[in-house]
């Protein structure tokens, strides 16, 4: 009981956490159902606007936060000029990493 190890004077010392392995992620990106939506859409280099609206999404922010981060986060879908993000040219297309998972993902729309 633990007023029974504080009147004893006994501390519980926590076990030291599990050491990481190299090079292993500790989390693996989730293909969340909005990201799927985008990669389906992806398949050619299209601005944010092209993206957005074939998805029929109308608030751009949110459109940015729940779809096109994390996408790009993960490396499924990549920028056509990655040096400059603002650019009223920039293009988004899928990369090969997105292809696959797609395939994976075929059956669970």
């Amino acid at each position: 009981m633990l007023t029974d190890s504080l009147l004893h004077g006994r501390r519980s010392i926590p076990s030291p956490p599990a050491p990481r392995q190299a090079g292993i992620p500790q989390v693996t990106p989730q293909v969340t159902p909005e990201v799927r939506l985008l990669l389906d859409v992806a398949g050619e280099a299209k601005s944010r606007q092209a993206l957005q609206s074939a998805l029929a999404l109308k608030d751009a922010k949110s459109f940015r936060r729940v779809y096109l981060q994390p996408a790009l986060e993960a490396g499924w879908i990549e920028m056509t000029i990655p040096d400059k993000p603002r650019s009223s040219k920039q293009r988004y297309r899928i990369t090969p990493l997105g292809r696959e998972v797609l395939k994976k993902t075929e059956g669970r729309r």
